[in-house]
């Protein structure tokens, strides 16, 4: 064989080993439970946790699988099975599972636009305080073929006493509604009013002053498709939120129930 034709086979062969660890990476869009986007490459799993190689600068990040969705859930199980045997690799796909086997719906491309409303109905030359605050929650499918349907809505929103600004939480009304949006549409839901009164004279602090809100969408299995909240930090206790049970009631910063604590109701009305 000429000498110009043995190096270009020779080439192509070397080019080709360089490509089959490329053509193995795999990356994708990882979602967690607080809706946060990551396109990453699995490395490792150990026990309740994953490594991820960040596409966008290639570091390492060690991640709880409890905290990312159901769907990847899945996906890092399989991969794991893929991996335990390296033999797995180029061992030929899997037959097609059983009509009975339902894989994991995929997630819903689902926004919120939120827009607190908030009015003043205390005097403007007094310390005393009266405000009413509304939340618009502007909900929007960006699904181009599938409808939202038969899912629900959690609301809270939260307040905090004056006197005790870096203490618990109150929980000044729990709702819960249907979300039903058709794909490429959108919904609005609006939360009840709740007036708070206060004083802004820092000698004599008392009243409940506005917290924020937490909003959660579940569809009909139970899945979690959106949480919203403002401060963002209340977006890690999602199940302990959906543990509150009612409202007005008192919680610590990690959303749990504190049975013993005093609601100042005095200071909220609807």
């Amino acid at each position: 064989m000429p000498y110009f034709l043995t190096m270009r086979f020779l080439g192509l062969f070397v080019l080709s080993l360089l490509l089959v660890p490329l053509a193995k990476a795999e990356t994708r869009v990882f979602v967690s439970l607080a809706g946060t986007l990551l396109e990453a490459e699995i490395t490792a799993v150990s026990g309740d946790s994953v490594t991820l190689k960040r596409v966008n600068d290639q570091q390492p990040l060690v991640v709880k699988i409890k905290t990312l969705c159901k769907e990847d859930g899945a996906y890092i199980a399989c991969w794991v099975g893929q991996n335990a045997n390296p033999a797995a690799a180029s061992a030929p796909a899997p037959a097609p599972a059983a009509a009975s086997a339902v894989a994991p719906p995929a997630k819903y491309r689902l926004v919120c636009q939120t827009l607190p409303s908030k009015s003043n109905r205390g005097p403007a030359d007094s310390d005393h305080r009266v405000f009413e605050y509304i939340y618009n929650f502007n909900l929007s499918n960006q699904e181009v073929n599938r409808d939202l349907q038969n899912a629900r809505g959690l609301a809270l929103t939260l307040g905090k006493n004056v006197s005790e600004p870096n203490g618990d939480l109150i929980v000044l009304q729990k709702e819960e509604f249907d979300v039903n949006v058709r794909a490429q549409s959108k919904m609005v839901h609006a939360t009840q009013p709740v007036r708070l009164t206060y004083s802004q004279d820092p000698d004599s602090p008392y009243g409940v002053k506005n917290y924020g809100y937490v909003l959660i969408i579940r569809d009909a299995a139970g899945n979690v498709l959106l949480v919203e909240a403002n401060p963002d930090t209340s977006a890690k206790f999602i199940k302990e939120i959906l543990s509150v049970t009612q409202a007005p009631c008192i919680v610590d910063r990690d959303f749990k129930l504190r049975p013993k604590a005093e609601v100042p109701v005095g200071y909220i009305s609807f």
